[in-house]
């Protein structure tokens, strides 16, 4: 699919993954970089580009938010560790402070 017009992007990616988050919380980490490949490049990607953002030991996690799924199954792998089925981020303070800096940048209310 070709894109006609090249879009106002005036959210960087953490700002907008914040604002995404605080629309819509409890989706999985793949579905936020969905959207955020959308609003990059005007197609929907597989939900691994920028992956970093929701690794375990990445600087945003903990920080900006947070994976509230339970851990009910085992994980596949040789380390011995459980892991939940389906994500459930939310934000954390810093988060939501940052989605409302978002906001205010682009003009919303949240």
């Amino acid at each position: 699919m070709k894109q006609v017009n090249a879009p106002n992007l005036a959210l960087n990616n953490i700002e907008y993954l914040c604002l995404k988050i605080a629309a819509h919380p409890g989706m999985p980490a793949r579905w936020y970089l969905r959207a955020l490949h959308q609003y990059r490049f005007g197609t929907p990607g597989d939900g691994s580009w920028n992956a970093v953002y929701f690794s375990p030991r990445g600087s945003y996690r903990g920080w900006l938010f947070i994976d509230e799924a339970p851990k009910d199954r085992a994980a596949n792998g040789w380390i011995t560790r459980t892991c939940s089925r389906r994500g459930d981020i939310r934000l954390m303070p810093a988060g939501f402070e940052k989605a409302k800096l978002a906001a205010a940048k682009i003009g919303l209310d949240l």
